[in-house]
């Protein structure tokens, strides 16, 4: 478990973290709309499953982010930490926030420190995010956090019907 001031980054519990708002965030279309979720449409049995998997690989970890309130720890979204190329020390990463009020608030910003934390105590090297050139907010949060532009796959995105970049972002650590 890692923690700041504001959130907390912990690994999610199946019997306390999967609940009916997480399962209304991962089918819900704007939450989404720049994830490969958006094609599947989700049940609890599917997200447990998921939780279960990840929470027993060894190169994958999920963290659910709560936010800190009045002594509680609210789960507002996700960020992943995998898979994890132990030899080349390099990973990816991927986030959402599902809770769409909290939305450009600094969460993701924070929850990405975080999660570079995690990934120099594995011993990694090198993180990246992959995302959608219309992804306005996750190219925001990455630059933040010193990420920096290293690929634009031209016309890699289907998006609404129209086709866009993808971008892919690094950070050395």
């Amino acid at each position: 478990m890692t923690v700041n001031k504001k959130i907390t980054l912990r690994r999610l519990n199946l019997s306390k973290d999967i609940s009916k708002r997480y399962l209304t965030w991962i089918n819900n279309h704007k939450v989404n709309q720049y994830t490969e979720q958006k094609y599947t449409k989700h049940s609890e049995t599917q997200i447990r499953k998921y939780v279960e998997k990840k929470n027993k690989s060894k190169d994958e970890f999920l963290y659910g982010i709560f936010l800190k309130r009045n002594n509680l720890k609210i789960h507002i979204g996700n960020i992943k930490l995998g898979p994890i190329n132990f030899i080349h020390k390099v990973s990816v990463i991927s986030y959402f926030i599902g809770e769409k009020e909290l939305w450009g608030k600094g969460y993701t910003t924070l929850a990405i420190k975080e999660i570079i934390k995690i990934a120099k105590k594995k011993g990694l090297k090198k993180i990246k995010a992959r995302l959608y050139e219309k992804n306005i907010g996750s190219k925001r949060v990455l630059e933040k956090n010193n990420f920096k532009l290293e690929a634009k796959m031209k016309s890699e995105i289907n998006f609404k019907g129209k086709r866009y970049s993808a971008y892919w972002f690094g950070k050395t650590l």
